[in-house]
């Protein structure tokens, strides 16, 4: 998360919450996840990420690549790395 901070300076908290709020909402949606799997939240500049599976990570990457182009610059920058990190994380399932 050290290098998501480093992007994430020059952005506004509000918009990062946005956008983790649409991102987590559609996430949920695909998998459909009614038991909180899937946790997308903003805590000032900090991105608080949990994913119960790999399932539910490639629903998260679906969902942030879908609405990467409609994001800030800098924004996307840091839910690029983020997409980065899920797909290279290592989770059961």
């Amino acid at each position: 998360m050290k290098s998501i901070d480093n992007t994430s300076k020059g952005i506004e908290p509000q918009q990062l919450a946005r956008w983790a709020k649409t991102c987590e909402t559609m996430a949920r949606k695909l998998c459909n996840d009614k038991l909180s799997d899937i946790i997308l939240r903003c805590q000032g500049k900090h991105l608080d990420v949990s994913v119960k599976d790999r399932k539910s990570a490639d629903c998260l990457v679906i969902a942030i690549e879908f609405n990467l182009s409609f994001m800030p610059l800098f924004v996307q920058g840091v839910f690029t790395k983020l997409v980065c990190d899920l797909r290279q994380a290592k989770l059961n399932s």
